[in-house]
């Protein structure tokens, strides 16, 4: 026999086989009555829906299968506590060859089975301890309810979790038991627990010498006498951690006293950070151009955990300088109250090109602080974290606009112009403000993550102002408010909502068609940029009379955000508003863009195109950040 003739058979077959498959029945299987959990493990327990899909399903298997279907049903209805569930079960046969079979099976699941007697006893030492009475009568399964299988199991491990927090280490489940009466229609639940004995913290003993005894027992959760048990002792781990003083916290339990055997004594273990941390770095901002930025961090000073950072960075935009020194006493470690001392100089160049002349001067504006603040305890109000903090600052700053406007003349015509406007027009040209400025902040935020919020909201206003009956050369208030929301939009949307309201009280006078606040620079208001209204450079948006900056401010923003494949996002957005000196003059600026997002290891990295739709200096701005909104 030739070769060809063995293969020609063999060909037919394979060109047979896929036409076998075509021509095995179709099933098109239906439950009605059912939804969520119990629909899902209805139809992964029909064998009848796995079989469906498989090749070689018969017209005698449907049959087989399908009288098959109602005890299935009903078994997989039993977890969740149905137990006299209705099942109509109908299949239509399709009236020709290669038709499709018609399985319907609907289900009324009737009733949960009552639990009328769930019995939790607890044998040994915790057989009167109040607080496991408390336990189990806040278990997810009580008496009177329907029974629920998945809730049963909750409550076991609820129970034993418990337990074991209570200090009762070695506890362990004598019983657990369900008994469903189905002629009654009734079930019984019993839960035994064997607690064994209770454990206690001993005494809590520092492996440390860099720290007072006092400061460490201030971040202490744990107390002598305590229930033992790993839940505890984690979060001690994590306060201890939070301090940002000590890279490795071990607590170590010690062997108990012969006097105390389930007495557990605690030796914490701290290994600290490098007292001092330097770090350099060259950078680049869209707000800010090139610049260089150096700071120390000082970690711990002394043994009370007080520690300071020192900081100066100095970027292209306007020259501009600022170094920083903080020193921080906490009070509080726990509740992150503490008092700090701090000092800040800030200045940056205003030249003639700044207000648009074609020749003239330049000045410096000057602003030095010390402050003083103290940040009460964190609180806890309607899911939000709160944060207060009360502040006192000795503000000075000078700067001479007439230099700007004609320091490019002789100083004999500079004679004639300041004769001319006044010796009081001249004050104000060259103000040298001198404040005491007490003031009051108050931070109010949730989120439901940390890195990458999905739904949360931000709140922060502040209060300020000097007076010249408390020591200042001028006298102003001011109040503003800065919210942020951010809500899911669908499955894959986010939408984000901002705001930033300004108001202050301060006396202006006009010289020279140019409007001037009696109230430093550095408190007044300057729109534009990433955080503002993009399309604009950075605080290039205030009043059209002013040079320096305007008495209010009103922001807003709304944008979408869209997943367009995992861990990155688009973005489309609409930004408006503007710095004013007077509510009639107040004329919003509005930018609109696109952007893009990432959701990176160390936060949300986002690069926005932002463009104006009202005069500016630019076309389109360009906007790169990272790290969380809020």
């Amino acid at each position: 026999m030739s070769i060809k003739r063995i293969l020609r058979p063999g060909a037919l077959l394979l060109l047979l086989l896929p036409l076998a498959a075509l021509a095995a029945p179709r099933v098109d299987l239906r439950v009605t009555g059912l939804s969520g959990e119990p629909l899902q493990n209805v139809r992964a327990a029909l064998s009848l829906e796995r079989r469906r899909q498989r090749p070689g399903l018969t017209a005698a298997a449907i049959r087989e299968l399908h009288a098959l279907a109602p005890a299935e049903i009903a078994r997989a209805l039993e977890p969740f506590g149905y137990y006299r569930p209705r099942i109509e079960a109908q299949l239509t046969a399709p009236r020709r060859d290669g038709g499709v079979w018609r399985v319907r099976y609907r289900v009324a699941a009737g009733e949960r089975v009552p639990v009328t007697q769930l019995r939790i006893a607890f044998d040994g030492a915790g057989a009167t301890d109040p607080q496991l009475s408390q336990l189990a009568a806040t278990l997810p399964l009580q008496q009177a309810q329907g029974l629920d299988h998945r809730r049963y199991e909750q409550a076991r491990r609820e129970l034993m979790q418990g337990v074991q927090n209570a200090g009762y280490r070695d506890a362990s489940l004598t019983e657990h038991r369900v008994a469903v009466d189905l002629r009654d229609y009734t079930a019984q639940v019993t839960l035994r627990v064997a607690t064994g004995a209770r454990y206690v913290i001993g005494a809590i003993d520092f492996e440390h010498s860099r720290f007072r005894a006092e400061y460490l027992a201030r971040y202490l959760l744990l107390r002598p006498g305590d229930p033992y048990n790993s839940g505890a002792l984690a979060a001690q781990r994590r306060a201890l951690s939070a301090s940002g003083h000590f890279r490795r916290v071990e607590i170590l339990p010690l062997p108990a006293p012969a006097d105390a055997p389930h007495t557990v004594p605690l030796r914490i273990h701290l290994e600290t950070f490098p007292a001092n941390r330097y770090r350099g770095r060259l950078g680049w901002g869209t707000d800010t151009g090139a610049g260089v930025m150096l700071d120390w961090n000082r970690r711990y000073v002394g043994g009370r955990g007080q520690h300071f950072n020192a900081g100066v960075a100095l970027v292209d935009e306007r020259r501009k300088l600022a170094g920083d020194l903080n020193y921080v006493m906490p009070l509080d470690p726990l509740t992150h109250s503490s008092i700090t001392l701090g000092a800040r100089h800030e200045s940056k160049d205003l030249t003639y090109s700044d207000v648009e002349l074609d020749e003239g001067g330049k000045t410096r504006i000057a602003t030095n602080l010390l402050s003083a603040s103290w940040q009460r305890p964190k609180l806890a109000w309607g899911g939000f974290e709160v944060t207060p903090r009360a502040g006192l600052s000795l503000v000075e700053e000078n700067y001479d606009v007439f230099e700007v406007l004609f320091g490019n003349l002789p100083a004999s015509a500079q004679q004639v112009i300041i004769d001319f406007i006044g010796a009081a027009a001249h004050d104000t040209l060259t103000p040298d403000f001198e404040a005491v400025v007490p003031n009051l902040r108050l931070n109010l935020r949730r989120s439901d993550a940390a890195l990458f919020i999905h739904r949360g909201d931000s709140v922060e206003l502040s209060l300020l102002g000097a007076a010249r009956s408390l020591g200042s050369n001028i006298s102003f208030w001011q109040a503003s408010l800065k919210t942020w929301h951010i809500r899911p939009a669908g499955e894959r949307g986010r939408l984000l909502l901002r705001s930033d309201l300004g108001y202050s009280d301060a006396r202006s006078r006009e010289v020279l068609g140019v409007n001037f606040n009696a109230m430093p620079e550095y408190y007044e208001f300057r729109a534009g940029g990433v955080r503002s209204v993009r399309g604009y450079s950075f605080e290039t948006l205030f009043p059209d009379d002013a040079i320096t900056g305007g008495k209010h401010q009103l922001v807003g923003s709304i944008e979408y955000e869209h997943e367009i494949i995992p861990q990155w996002s688009a973005a489309a957005f609409v930004d408006a508003g503007n710095a004013f000196n007077h509510w009639d003059d107040y004329n919003a600026k509005i930018g609109v863009g696109i952007g893009l997002r990432w959701r990176s290891p160390v936060g949300l990295a986002r690069l926005d195109l932002g463009v104006p739709l009202d005069d500016a200096d630019d076309a389109f701005q360009i906007y790169i950040t990272v790290g969380p909104e809020f």
